[in-house]
Order: structure tokens, then C-alpha cells, then sequence
């Protein structure tokens, strides 16, 4: 067995390794978290200047900083660039597989070791978990941290359990609500065992708890207290035309008796938190709200597992290990939690933990049916029928992975910032002033990331103006500044280049403008270019 898990380690890490220097573009998110991991690792302070800070500034977001600081060693070594950005959420995605096998391995029941490496080959090939593994994603490393604190609860091994629980809150934000939760199921599943090591718990886990309670009232009183107000739920109440619509309609007392606060919050929730369980989440369309969180026409599932699925929901209480049954169902429950909280119907990065649930009880039907076959021929044809479905999903995803998904959605996916920051910084001398189109939003940190721009000199111009919502904006570097161009206005100004975005050629009508002829497409995709450069006289 310790040969096929070390090629199935090596399979998981080929997938996520492939091409993921260039596919896909980079995030605005994954340039911060590289170019601060790159600062860090020349002046020992983030891009602001702060001296080795825990929690990053960034875009006004103050990102966890653990996966900056696991980054660091490989910028070190490798230098700036996509790929040293990546190789944590690679590699840590690479041994999920190998954790999770331990982790159903661990209880003793009769099929457990073939459930145990159908999880881990089913989770190593797995559209979602494939998607945040090639990317510099914190959800990622965070679902790593909550299976292997899991797999050290079950050991016993408190101490080093409440360690990685303990780092789980410095990697992603939902992490101060999701590891509580999964806590809660470890001690609920494990009662008896906790009730007779009540002493050793309390004294492993009173660091994490004391940190969780810092964390939170830091973060009430300071920044992260404008963020959760941004993406909270109960941020967007119902509008006062829609209340005064539904009272016109009817009556005060009726608008009170069924379309209070309380109502209308608590049926957003369950709508958002149901949509995670949905076939068209699941199987056949994956996060229809943010193309940049899925591949196009498929979901963050294969689609055998629409039965295998279903076949071990039906048998969790009557198959397998009932204690590690009930605890999957718990995190199956549970995790949706906290990204259902939030203002977006569906969001696959904030409820990325819930794969790992999703994953083992399609490998319980798996299991399952196979048990309930008796002669060898039957369980070897339904065997073949298994692999080869999932194989025939499997390319199908990979089509649509290297071939369509960044073709269909271009913008979303940022294609074009390396193109045109790199231009930008070959011909930044030649030009008096450069307008570089702030679009698709927060250019200045791709201009940073993708010509590694000095640390120690950016640190002494950063300024990163607050606009009240989600994020803020920088204005200017050197003789580049980033706001929206206007064409009309700008191309009068002499020894300029404008750097404009594709959506604002459209809007102006650009591709009818005389001057059409003098425009350089800087990232051609498809029949269009995401940037075009313009040079004025």
C-alpha cells in the first residue's frame, strides 16, 4: 500500500504542477500574496513597511499571514514568479489525499483501508480540489490544516492537533468560524474518550481557544470589523422600496407577522446554504456567480459520484464506521456554515472544506456497492465500469480545464496584467506619463509581481486609499498612475501611454474610432484582446 500512495502522491502533484506557471493567470490576491512574501524575503517587511506583520495589509482586505510566510522559502529560492507563488497550495493539495487516507484508515472496520484509498483517489482527481491546489488559494492549505488536525484529534494527540487548529487562524479568515465547528464534531464524535481525557484536552486546546478569542476581538475593533460588515449577510437588508411595496400590498401587522428581518434573513441563509448541496453546484455547473472559481459546464464533482454520492448518504448509519460516518456527516452539515453567512448565493472558495465530506461518502457508496456484490466477475465489471467513468469525467474536466475556461472568460480571469504590466516596464522610460486602466481592479500589484519591482523602494511610495467598502485602491508608482481612461481626455496629452482595458474600448466605441488603426493589442485571446497599449504624439 505505501507504494500506491507514494505514486498516487506523485499523480496528485503531475496534475497540479502542470503548466501552472503560465495556466491560469494569477489572481490579484495571489500577485499580494507573492509580492509580499517577496518583500518580506528582501527587507523583512510587508509591502507597507510593517516589520514581519501576522495579519497583511494587502488591498485593505488584512490578509491572514501564514500563507505569505510558507511562500517566502520558495520566492527565496526560486524567485518571484507564479509557480514559487503557488508551490505550498501545490504540494499541501498533493498530500491531502495521503492525510485523508490516514484519517479513514484510522478507525477499524472491515472495508476501511478500500474506502480509505477510494477517498484518497477520488480526492486527488477531484475538479474542485484540483482548481484551488494549482492556485495560491488560503481556503486550500486551510482544508489541509483541518484534515490533519483532525486525523491528530482522533490519535490523541492533542497537542499537536490544537497547534495546527491554532495555525488555521492565521491562514484563512472563515477559519475563526469552520475550525470551531469542526472542533465541536471531533469532541462530540470522540465524547466518551473526551470525558475521560477532559484535563488533557482543555490544557492542549487553551492556546487555540485563547488565540481564536484574540483574533476575533482584534479584529471586531480593528479592520476585519469593516470586511465582515462587507461580506455579511446581514449587511444587506431588504430596501425600504421593497418593504413599502410589500406593506402597500398588504398591511404593517402582515409585513410584521411574515416579512420581518428575522424572515427575510433566515430565508437568504438557507437559499445560500442549500445551493451548496444542489445538483447544479455539485455536478453541472460549479460556481455560477464567479467564473474565476470553477471550470466552465461542469461541477466541482465528477459526475459519477452523482450515484455513489447518494448511495452513501442513504447507507452512513447502516455501513462502515458509524463514528466516522457521523463525524463526516457533522462537517458535512457544519461547513457550509460560514460561506452561507456571507452576501454571495455561492461561493466555492469559501466552502471548499465541505469537498472533503462530499469525497468521503462518495467513497462509502463506492464501498458500499461493492460489498453487495459476492462473486468476483461482478465486483471486477462494476470495478471497470467505476474507473471508467471517472476516467471519462476526468478528461472531460481537463478539456474543459486547459482548453475553455480561460478562452470563455478572459477578463475574469485577469488574462492580459503580465502582457501589459511587462509593457509597461519596457517602455515606462520613453514616455513622460503612463495611465494604466484600473478596470478589472488593483493593476498596481500585478505591475509589482510581474517585474519585481524593488520592495525597499516601493515601501517609501505605497499609499493605499480607503474607498469604505471591501477594498481600497493605489493611485500611482513612479510615473504610472491607475485609474479609469477616458480616451477623449487623455490622448491630448503629449509623450502618454494609455494602457486601456477591453471593456472600456467597447464602452467608448474604440473599434470605430479612427485612431483604431494606432491602438496594440498587448494580450490577444480569442478575437480580442483583454489590454490594448496606445502611444500619444
Amino acid at each position: 500500500m505505501k507504494k500506491w500512495l507514494i505514486l498516487l502522491f506523485f499523480a496528485s502533484f503531475l496534475i497540479r504542477i502542470y503548466k501552472v506557471n503560465s495556466y491560469p493567470p494569477p489572481s490579484w490576491d495571489e500577485a499580494s500574496l507573492g509580492y509580499n512574501a517577496y518583500s518580506i524575503s528582501k527587507t523583512l517587511k510587508d509591502e507597507y513597511g510593517n516589520l514581519l506583520p501576522l495579519i497583511f495589509k494587502s488591498f485593505g482586505d488584512y490578509k491572514p499571514g501564514l500563507y505569505v510566510y510558507l511562500t517566502v522559502p520558495f520566492v527565496y529560492l526560486f524567485g518571484l514568479s507564479t509557480l514559487s507563488v503557488r508551490l505550498p497550495s501545490i504540494i499541501l493539495g498533493s498530500l491531502l489525499p495521503l492525510v485523508f487516507y490516514f484519517l479513514a484508515r484510522h478507525f477499524p472496520f472491515k472495508k476501511n483501508r478500500q474506502l480509505a484509498f477510494i477517498g484518497a483517489l477520488l480526492l486527488a482527481f477531484n475538479p474542485w480540489n484540483i482548481h484551488f491546489s494549482r492556485g495560491a488559494w488560503e481556503t486550500n492549505v486551510f482544508l489541509f490544516e483541518l484534515a490533519l488536525a483532525s486525523l491528530l484529534f482522533f490519535k490523541k494527540r492533542y497537542l499537536f492537533s490544537s497547534i495546527i487548529f491554532s495555525l488555521s487562524l492565521f491562514t484563512y479568515q472563515s477559519a475563526k468560524l469552520i475550525s470551531l465547528l469542526i472542533i465541536i464534531s471531533l469532541c462530540f464524535t470522540q465524547f466518551q474518550l473526551f470525558k475521560s481525557k477532559l484535563s488533557a484536552f482543555l490544557l492542549s486546546f487553551s492556546v487555540p481557544l485563547l488565540i481564536a478569542a484574540l483574533i476575533i476581538l482584534v479584529g471586531l475593533l480593528n479592520h476585519d470589523a469593516n470586511r465582515l460588515q462587507v461580506l455579511s449577510l446581514f449587511s444587506y437588508p431588504r430596501s425600504q422600496d421593497e418593504k413599502q411595496l410589500i406593506i402597500n400590498e398588504t398591511s404593517v401587522l402582515d409585513y410584521h407577522l411574515f416579512y420581518n428581518r428575522f424572515i427575510f434573513f433566515t430565508r437568504n441563509f438557507l437559499g445560500h446554504y442549500l445551493n451548496y448541496f444542489s445538483p447544479q453546484f455539485l455536478f453541472f455547473e460549479g460556481d455560477w456567480q464567479n467564473a474565476r472559481q470553477s471550470a466552465p459546464y461542469i461541477g466541482v464533482l465528477l459526475y459519477p459520484s452523482i450515484i455513489f454520492l447518494l448511495v452513501g448518504l442513504l447507507s452512513f448509519l447502516s455501513f462502515g464506521n458509524i463514528t466516522l460516518n457521523i463525524f463526516f456527516m457533522l462537517w458535512l452539515l457544519l461547513s457550509p456554515i460560514a460561506s452561507s453567512l456571507t452576501r454571495d448565493t455561492i461561493h466555492a472558495v469559501r466552502s471548499l472544506p465541505l469537498s472533503l465530506s462530499l469525497i468521503y461518502f462518495s467513497a462509502l457508496g463506492i464501498t458500499k456497492m461493492m460489498s453487495l456484490l459476492s462473486h468476483k466477475s461482478r465486483i471486477r465489471y462494476l470495478g471497470i465500469f467505476i474507473i471508467g467513468g471517472y476516467l471519462l469525467s476526468f478528461v472531460y474536466y481537463s478539456d474543459l480545464y486547459f482548453n475553455h475556461m480561460v478562452k470563455k472568460s478572459p477578463t475574469d480571469f485577469l488574462y492580459g496584467y503580465q502582457q501589459a504590466s511587462r509593457f509597461v516596464a519596457n517602455n515606462q522610460s520613453s514616455v513622460s506619463h503612463i495611465y494604466f486602466s484600473d478596470y478589472y481592479g488593483q493593476p498596481y500589484i500585478f505591475y509589482l509581481f510581474f517585474n519585481r519591482y524593488s520592495p525597499a523602494q516601493y515601501q517609501h511610495q505605497a499609499k493605499l486609499l480607503s474607498n469604505n467598502y471591501d477594498t481600497g485602491k493605489v493611485e500611482s508608482i513612479d510615473n504610472i498612475r491607475f485609474q479609469p481612461i477616458n480616451f477623449s481626455g487623455l490622448k491630448t496629452i503629449p509623450h502618454t501611454l494609455l494602457i486601456i482595458s477591453l471593456e472600456e474600448m467597447r464602452r467608448q466605441s474604440l473599434f470605430s474610432d479612427p485612431d483604431f488603426k494606432n491602438f496594440i493589442p498587448l494580450s490577444p485571446i480569442g478575437d480580442s484582446s483583454t489590454f490594448y497599449a496606445y502611444f500619444t504624439k
